[in-house]
């Protein structure tokens, strides 16, 4: 009577973590979860990390927000095509932790934007850059 009741225990948190892996963008090949319009990628392109920022909405909405372990994002539409950036970037996997602020108005179009980036390193390693790119949808909402 124990072992079945084991097995679907286990069975059942298996499920869970796996459902929980998914909503939390973990799963490869899963996109993130948006959240409040926003959603952040993070890609490795040549050894460069890439946080990519995409935003839905852009035509209701005038401000996006976001907190999370490695950033802060503030971002606030003033005008059909002006944007508002205050991007942190926090790097808490070294020693001391890195906080890398962005603060910029820029006129955006729809699709793919680079907004800027960031290089650093520890000591006896190779540099490390990181870029923040910026998508915007291509119609409406």
């Amino acid at each position: 009577m124990k072992r079945p009741f084991r097995f679907l225990a286990i069975v059942g948190l298996l499920i869970l973590s796996l459902v929980a892996a998914w909503r939390g963008g973990l799963l490869p090949g899963v996109p993130a979860p948006w959240h409040d319009d926003l959603r952040i990628l993070h890609e490795d392109r040549d050894g460069t990390r890439v946080m990519v920022i995409e935003l839905r909405n852009t035509d209701t909405r005038t401000r996006w927000h976001s907190e999370g372990e490695d950033h802060r994002i503030d971002i606030r539409r003033r005008g059909p095509t002006l944007y508002e950036l205050d991007i942190t970037l926090l790097e808490n996997r070294i020693d001391p932790p890195i906080r890398r602020n962005m603060h910029t108005r820029l006129q955006l179009e729809a699709g793919r934007t680079e907004i800027g980036g960031f290089r650093f390193t520890e000591p006896g390693k190779p540099v490390r850059r990181q870029l923040v790119e910026l998508v915007l949808p291509s119609s409406a909402g």
